[in-house]
């Protein structure tokens, strides 16, 4: 592939779902698409490829069907769990309990279904609107970096996972050390925006539910759209792959993390696809703190950001107000360590 074909086809990667409201609705049908388009483009086709294309995806999709189908059956028990425990705890305190044990979670039970926890739990508590979009978006960032630990949280570290060749474990021990505290830190901030955010007519309200019915089919649906996504992403690293080499050791460290601040108005999973190939394991997690945080600020940066905010619904004005302040000062504190660190 020359340098100016892969240009113009990383180009349309990137900034497609951004332009177009239709590509963002099929975005899964889209990156499929560019993958075929770049590997016949590179002519690399080959029987170990289709394999990855196929294999990488399978455990992350069954993770998301099973995990969504038994959300939707013990819906009902979580919503009686939180109405008892609201009848007992702060709702400051509450909220951000609940949503650092979610973002724990959501590398076991996946980002998607993570998200559709958090907007259940908001939804059951009355906020009013200020505080409903806080802590969600809070909630957001948190669930972004506890997906990040296992290949099953998310797009993202299914694909980091496999083009680093790691084993299950392999994220956490990379990645641990700085996305634990960080999960933490954004739980905090949840609890707090529960708190300052109070609506006073929404406090000694009877708890409500958003209703999110998760049937079988539903979740069948939503695993075949997991499953094209990563298997067009598996196909476009494999055929950027040789210009990634080329091109990404260019860049320096610190220009690298603040380059992949762009993820918050595209799918971080795009940039770790075309990114991650051959790189060193220091390089790969400032590269990957950079994307999981930056995929908050935005709804369109981070699965679960799309999911809680047409759930609940949440615009992407009153999203940006919260998310970008408060990536700014993750994105900060996360150089500043990261640069230690080298």
């Amino acid at each position: 592939m020359t340098s100016i074909a892969g240009a113009a086809l990383i180009a349309l990667l990137l900034f497609g779902p951004v332009l177009s409201r239709t590509i963002e609705e099929h975005i899964e049908i889209f990156f499929l698409a560019i993958g075929l388009v770049a590997m016949t483009t590179v002519g690399v086709w080959n029987w170990e490829v289709l394999a990855r294309a196929a294999s990488v995806p399978i455990p992350i999709t069954l993770a998301v069907i099973i995990a969504d189908f038994v959300f939707g059956r013990i819906r009902t028990r979580i919503d009686r769990s939180l109405a008892w425990m609201q009848r007992r705890v702060s709702r400051p305190w509450l909220s951000g309990c609940v949503v650092l044990l979610i973002a724990a979670l959501s590398s076991i039970v996946t980002a998607v279904v993570a998200a559709l926890m958090l907007a259940e739990m908001i939804g059951s508590m009355r906020f009013g609107p200020r505080a409903r979009v806080s802590v969600t978006v809070a909630g957001c960032f948190a669930i972004g970096l506890g997906s990040s630990l296992t290949p099953l949280g998310g797009p993202l570290s299914t694909l980091a996972a496999s083009g680093l060749h790691m084993g299950f474990n392999g994220l956490f021990w990379m990645l641990a050390p700085y996305v634990l505290p960080g999960m933490v830190a954004c739980s905090i901030v949840a609890g707090l925006f529960a708190s300052w955010h109070m609506d006073p007519e929404t406090v000694g309200a009877e708890p409500a539910t958003v209703f999110i019915h998760e049937a079988l089919a539903r979740a069948l649906v939503r695993g075949l759209e997991i499953f094209i996504f990563i298997a067009g992403l598996v196909l476009v690293g494999e055929a950027f792959s040789p210009l990634a080499a080329r091109y990404v050791p260019l860049i320096g460290h610190s220009a690298l993390f603040w380059a992949n601040t762009v993820s918050a108005a595209m799918d971080n999973a795009t940039l770790v696809a075309l990114e991650i190939h051959g790189m060193q394991l220091a390089r790969a997690r400032e590269a990957i703190i950079a994307l999981l945080v930056a995929g908050g600020m935005l709804v369109p940066g981070n699965i679960p950001n799309i999911v809680a905010a047409s759930v609940l619904p949440i615009g992407s004005v009153a999203w940006a107000r919260i998310g970008i302040p408060m990536g700014i000062v993750l994105l900060g504190i996360y150089f500043a360590f990261v640069t230690i660190a080298q």
